[in-house]
């Protein structure tokens, strides 16, 4: 299911010299050996899940703690399931509370907060009449804010965004700020809770870019706007919680004329880096692993200490590795319907999930190499995204 490839780079190594431990307690590379060496605490995997099972579409919020791969691996352990109504996209913790989360759905009206360690559903969430949510949101920093991404339904052509804000008491809304672009979907609080990054989509048949907009939460204004061309602007990732941050832009192609609407599926996505104090730009090379990058790059994430970012590709089969400071190509391994990506809380590994046979594959990442001990299926995890959670 899974092989990897690597382009060398110019000192002799598959990473930059710069890509070397700075911080943590990665493990050594040990030569012919890759085996899974958490510290005490890697993270609880959690991630959105379905299934259909005798005609009825189930859906969950799973849990996988990573202390216990072995036994994942060898089937003695499940996955904790929460049941839902509706397949979850983005899963957003708490900051203060740190077994509520909430999750949204994608182009949908579900919503809702789960208590993890009850593992139950505590209350819905209701999109404003006449929209629908749009996959994320983001709590403030000291947690008494909800701010979740809506936008008119795509049948409607409008694509106008919104991001609504609710008392994180009762779900009150107490008002509402555009996205400053059309058809919104990820966002992220940054500079000590004063700045929301969010993602847009774009409207082609209107001439609007996607775009990644930077929103003063406190005057709603648009602080800058780094565009998109030619693609949606779909997921972001940034270092350092601060909108001067290294910066990462997963992008999906629009669907060509006369495709139909997984024609986008068919034609590369793109990764668009902005390191801090850079410009943007939109990776290029190798053309071969860029046109292994089918359809939409949806998760990313970042290693600080090592300038690294992940990326995932699920209609090419494809997880790539790049140095977000020099935007250079690292690293390539397929992988069977790869949707999520995250970094253990230790930072010694990249866990990669996938739709397919709810897979889990596991990437060391001093040297980027896949630990092969450490993979195995039936995580529960089959949705657009993972996160690695303190629980």
């Amino acid at each position: 299911m899974l092989a990897a490839c690597s382009r060398t780079e110019p000192n002799g190594g598959n990473a930059p010299a710069a890509n070397q431990p700075a911080g943590n307690d990665a493990p050594t590379p040990t030569p012919g050996k890759v085996s899974y060496e958490p510290s005490d605490k890697p993270g609880m995997l959690i991630g959105p899940g379905v299934r259909e099972k005798d005609g009825v579409r189930e859906h969950w919020l799973s849990l996988v703690d990573l202390k216990h791969v072995d036994r994942f691996v060898s089937k003695e352990a499940k996955a904790v399931l929460i049941p839902m109504t509706f397949f979850g996209h983005g899963v957003i913790p708490h900051p203060v509370e740190r077994k509520r989360v909430a999750v949204f759905s994608k182009w949908g009206p579900g919503a809702c907060e789960i208590d993890l360690g009850a593992k139950q559903v505590t209350r819905d969430i209701q999109p404003t009449p006449g929209r629908e949510f749009y996959g994320h949101g983001a709590w403030s920093k000291d947690g008494k804010t909800l701010y979740g991404v809506e936008a008119e339904p795509r049948k409607e052509g409008n694509y106008d965004g919104f991001v609504v804000i609710r008392d994180a008491d009762n779900m009150q809304v107490l008002g509402e700020f555009p996205t400053f672009g059309k058809a919104p979907h990820d966002c992220h609080i940054l500079d000590d809770g004063k700045t929301l990054a969010i993602t847009n989509g774009g409207a082609p048949e209107s001439g609007e870019l996607g775009c990644v907009t930077f929103v003063d939460i406190e005057s709603r204004q648009l602080l800058e706007r780094v565009d998109v061309p030619e693609m949606m602007a779909g997921h972001l990732a940034i270092t350092e919680r601060s909108s001067k941050g290294d910066l990462a832009i997963g992008c999906t192609p629009h669907s060509p004329p006369g495709t139909g609407p997984d024609g986008f599926k068919t034609i590369p996505g793109g990764l668009m880096l902005r390191p801090s104090g850079g410009k943007a730009a939109m990776m290029t090379e190798p053309a071969d692993v860029i046109g292994k990058m089918l359809g939409e790059t949806l998760s990313l994430a970042i290693h600080h200490d090592l300038n690294i970012v992940g990326a995932t590709n699920p209609a090419g089969n494809s997880v790539t590795f790049w140095d977000i400071k020099q935007g250079a190509f690292l690293k390539h391994l397929e992988f069977e319907e790869a949707c999520g990506i995250a970094l253990t809380l230790d930072k010694r590994y990249f866990v990669c999930t996938a739709r397919s046979k709810t897979a889990v594959q596991i990437v060391r990442a001093s040297d980027l190499a896949l630990v092969e001990d450490a993979s195995f299926t039936l995580s529960g995890v089959s949705g657009s995204h993972a996160l690695i959670y303190d629980l």
